[in-house]
């Protein structure tokens, strides 16, 4: 049920945000696969060798760490989807919702030829009192936006003695402005939420 202080309705955000998660999966599904991928022919590799008597254990090492690395990739990111696909808690923690998207949208860039960084400041962030579903618009849209338009984004905590509330930069190296849509800007203002375009940065604040 919408809250009407909140000055926005489910609807716009509802919508928004569908269409936002439709694109983040657009981009990780294919790391999705890879890993999937990769899992099953490792252990083929190591199922195939072990099965000989003469095969020593060396011969299947790199294999099995290979599928291990893999396969905690793929539980980061099913972790992600999972969280990112049902209802958030609140108040919101943010240095984890962001660390969700990362698992995502991180290996998604890289398979661009991109880069996206988290910076370890992030998990300092600490709660927003705002809407769940606001905040986790507005940093997934927001993150979308600045790999799609940049070759290389970092996103880091802002916090200096004038500003009370939780925020973040993200940060594009092409010096281009970033740009996010204006609808998804709007809804979001209307749950508190404020989201600014600075030169080639974006600036995400939350109500404590």
């Amino acid at each position: 049920m919408a809250r009407a202080a909140d000055g926005v309705g489910p609807s716009a955000i509802d919508a928004l945000w569908l269409f936002t998660l439709q694109r983040i999966m657009g981009r990780a599904s294919h790391e999705v696969k890879g890993a999937l991928n990769g899992i099953s022919v490792n252990l083929e590799v190591v199922r195939s060798r072990s099965e000989k008597p003469d095969v020593p254990a060396q011969a299947v090492t790199k294999f099995a760490n290979a599928a291990v690395d893999q396969l905690d990739a793929l539980i980061a990111m099913t972790e992600a989807v999972l969280a990112l696909a049902r209802a958030l808690r609140e108040p919101v923690e943010l240095g984890l919702l962001v660390g969700r998207f990362g698992a995502l949208l991180v290996p998604a860039a890289r398979a661009d030829g991109r880069s996206l960084v988290l910076d370890d400041s992030l998990n300092e962030l600490g709660v927003t009192s705002a809407r769940p579903d606001a905040v986790r618009l507005a940093i997934g849209g927001c993150l979308l936006a600045a790999i799609e338009q940049s070759t290389a984004v970092r996103c880091t905590a802002r916090a200096t003695a004038a500003v009370s509330a939780p925020s973040m930069r993200i940060d594009g190296s092409d010096g281009d402005a970033l740009v996010v849509d204006a609808e998804l800007v709007a809804a979001a203002a209307g749950a508190g939420v404020q989201i600014v375009a600075e030169a080639s940065a974006l600036f995400i604040s939350f109500p404590r």
